[in-house]
């Protein structure tokens, strides 16, 4: 029997999610997914969007729901996650249980997300272009994942209609209280039905006079879920005047009169500026939720097509970080273009430029010279009296990059004493090993291996 997990993973996006009609009680459902190897499992998600009882108001609720029809048994017990997910692919909420499904019988979390949370994370840009994210991740058996089975995505869109339009109120001087100028705008496509717009004075005795704007839409499955309103004056200017967003309110409640911002006697008082023949021009631009404009499954991947993706993208990865410049390059970058440096290594004919940090983290020696009360700590300069600009090279080149490049038998000897002396004990290991192995007679005899050494360290008191 196989130990550990078999998992499928489903995916579904809804998009234009703030224009979700549903009222507490209503939701959403996906497509139905099977997973392969549970059996004959068919599932789907339900999601409402303003909560699926009265109890859960102010949350997003979420289910998983097995089909009625399916062809497995009458009850299969299955373990699940279900997650909303941000941009980045984080979680923002996620539930994990253990259920025992009955056909056509789903199980799931009432106040799965709250509403306001949703919306902070959309000023936020998690969730960006209005799109929600759920997973939901179904799994038999116990332990780590050792079988991916399938994963499959689909996507939910809410139609959205936008209806801009003029309306205008002649003589608008002469308006009386209650009276309604009302004008009807049809869409371009000839099978759609118009809506109505009314422009009104509220008759209120406690306020000033109000003006006030309904839109209508002939059509109930359009629904008005912002609406903007503009005020055009003489000058050619807009002038912002009223606005309306209700996407987000949990009751719902439907956008049907707008108030504007600004009263009968303001515009009156102003009628050169908003009058200009006495016409009031308002610029309305009102966003309509209209049902579902289409439902549909994007992608599904199978088990072995699973398998060969995930080999190729980890061979992809391991390309990707092949291709990147290691720390030692960088460090070893720092010595080739001498940046930033402030020491310098100075031979009887060259003065070189390095890096106190990298000095001091290589050589004891150095680090000493660079941190006690020596001259070399105050004169930002190292004398190395007897050491050859080349050798002096090399050392500084191996300090940086850990690599000491085409190295010679006369060079390996006189390595050798410098990381002796400078305590540098892999290159001591390295000039040691070339060494050994390129021991011959004939380059013992031709060699200074034999004499006594001439570098010295300077200053070590």
């Amino acid at each position: 029997m196989e130990n550990g997990k078999k998992e499928y993973t489903f995916f579904w996006l809804i998009e234009n999610y703030s224009y979700c009609w549903q009222k507490n009680g209503e939701g959403l459902i996906s497509l139905p997914f099977i997973a392969e190897g549970l059996e004959g499992t068919v599932w789907t998600l339900h999601l409402y969007p303003k909560g699926a009882s009265d109890e859960n108001k102010g949350h997003v609720s979420l289910s998983l729901y097995r089909s009625a029809t399916d062809d497995g048994p009458e009850s299969y017990s299955i373990a699940c996650e279900l997650a909303v997910l941000a941009a980045n692919g984080s979680l923002l909420r996620s539930v994990t249980y253990e259920y025992v499904f009955v056909k056509g019988i789903g199980h799931g979390w009432g106040a799965f997300l709250e509403i306001d949370e949703i919306f902070l994370r959309r000023k936020a840009d998690d969730l960006p272009h209005d799109i929600l994210s759920v997973r939901c991740k179904i799994w038999k058996g116990k332990g780590k994942v050792v079988r991916n089975i399938g994963q499959s995505s689909a996507r939910t869109r809410i139609r959205v209609e936008k209806i801009s339009f003029l309306h205008e109120v002649q003589n608008f001087s002469t308006l009386e209280t209650k009276q309604k100028k009302t004008v009807e705008i049809r869409s371009h496509s000839k099978r759609e039905h118009f809506i109505s717009s009314s422009l009104h004075i509220t008759d209120c005795a406690c306020c000033e006079e109000k003006i006030s704007i309904e839109i209508a839409p002939s059509d109930a499955d359009k629904i008005l879920r912002k609406c903007d309103l503009y005020l055009l004056a003489a000058s050619g200017n807009v002038e912002e005047c009223g606005k309306a967003d209700n996407r987000y309110d949990i009751e719902l409640k439907s956008i049907t009169t707008l108030p504007l911002s600004l009263t009968r006697e303001e515009v009156l008082n102003r009628k050169s500026e908003y009058l200009p023949d006495d016409k009031f021009s308002l610029l309305c631009k009102c966003t309509f939720s209209r049902g579902i404009e289409f439902q549909t499954t994007e992608e599904t991947v199978h088990e072995m097509a699973l398998v060969v993706m995930q080999k190729t993208i980890e061979v992809s990865a391991a390309e990707k970080i092949s291709t990147c410049r290691s720390v030692s390059e960088d460090i070893k970058a720092l010595y080739i273009d001498n940046s930033f440096t402030d020491v310098h290594l100075k031979t009887k004919t060259k003065s070189l430029p390095a890096h106190k940090m990298v000095l001091c983290a290589r050589s004891p020696v150095f680090k000493r010279m660079l941190t006690n009360d020596m001259k070399e700590k105050n004169s930002n300069c190292i004398e190395i009296g007897d050491m050859g600009d080349d050798v002096v090279q090399q050392l500084l080149l191996f300090l940086y990059s850990d690599n000491v490049e085409n190295l010679q038998w006369e060079m390996a000897t006189q390595l050798y004493y410098a990381a002796d002396n400078y305590e540098v004990g892999k290159l001591k290991a390295v000039c040691s090993s070339f060494l050994l192995e390129n021991l011959t007679l004939p380059t013992l005899a031709n060699s200074s291996f034999w004499q006594t050494p001439t570098v010295t360290a300077t200053s070590r008191s």
